[in-house]
């Protein structure tokens, strides 16, 4: 099997995690503030992946001479998208949280232009984001049933959730230009570094301490999400940025609203609106068009 087809496989299995992790995401909210949720996770991936390195290599490869690397692809490309997720996902479906995330690409694309030799902006791309942006303006459309008094608070819960898409455009990025490490060092010592930030947060800030821990189901949410959507899912992630690229990465959020949209309906019941279709199609067939031809072939032996 070929790097390029291992992508492709490693990319559906990561949306399908990814996609899941906003519908657990959603239920561990029921019980735990989106810090407390953030660190509990982090904390779990964390003692996962070392345990994991400890065995396999014996040893810990994580130079502090590359803290740089590890502070910004920590902060901006895990502890404040997290952060910004799971308080956008107080106030709107996990359904529509996953379909937000298609929005990621389109922040990737013009990033990419500036910041990648490789991937320089064309004329058929700007075609291709601005049919996207129109699609992005779609799904934040109000329901007709949305209250009034809602509207706001829905609308900002959407851009909180659209901060978070675009903030893991940036780490894609920047990952893939400054490149230092294999997969598994890179993501163990980024999700170490986001769990020494978290919890020196909560640590200077004894108000967010939990009243209750929840029951067992709101807890097992927490370990799966730590272990299969933070852990494991971040070793995929970062395999595939560093072999294939930040827009190849970004096509996996096209794949995300699926699952999302989904687990949402098996597992909450939530609804679809209209606008939710009409807008995704929109935005990829956006970013399709977009879409650089050579890619598919880049990765072939």
């Amino acid at each position: 099997m070929n790097l390029y087809t291992t992508n492709w496989i490693l990319l559906m299995l990561l949306s399908a995690i990814w996609g899941g992790a906003f519908t657990l995401n959603k239920f561990a909210l029921e019980a735990y503030s989106p810090e407390i949720l953030v660190t509990a996770r982090l904390l779990i991936a964390s003692i996962i992946l070392v345990g994991f390195v400890l065995i396999i290599s014996k040893k810990i490869n994580i130079e502090f001479s590359n803290w740089r690397y590890y502070f910004f692809m920590s902060l901006v490309g895990i502890v404040a998208p997290f952060l910004l997720i799971s308080h956008g996902q107080i106030g709107i479906d996990s359904s529509l949280a996953g379909i937000l995330m298609s929005t990621m690409p389109i922040s990737t694309l013009i990033l990419s232009h500036f910041f990648l030799d490789d991937e320089n902006m064309t004329k058929k791309k700007m075609i291709g984001f601005l049919v996207a942006f129109t699609g992005i303006i779609i799904l934040i459309m109000p329901d007709k049933n949305v209250v009034e008094d809602n509207f706001i608070d829905g609308i900002y819960s959407e851009l909180m959730v659209i901060g978070g898409a675009v903030l893991y455009s940036f780490a894609a990025v920047y990952g893939k230009r400054f490149k230092i490490t294999n997969p598994l060092n890179a993501s163990t010592g980024v999700i170490l570094y986001s769990a020494i930030i978290m919890g020196i947060y909560i640590m200077l800030n004894f108000d967010l301490t939990p009243s209750s821990y929840g029951n067992s189901e709101h807890l097992a949410a927490v370990i799966i999400l730590g272990v299969f959507c933070t852990a494991i899912a971040t070793i995929i992630y970062f395999q595939i940025l560093q072999s294939s690229g930040a827009t190849f990465i970004s096509i996996m959020n096209y794949l995300i609203p699926i699952w999302a949209i989904l687990f949402g309906v098996i597992f909450f019941e939530e609804d679809v609106s209209w606008n939710y279709f009409l807008g995704l199609i929109i935005v990829i067939f956006g970013i399709q068009l977009s879409q650089n031809t050579r890619n598919h072939d880049e990765f072939k032996p």
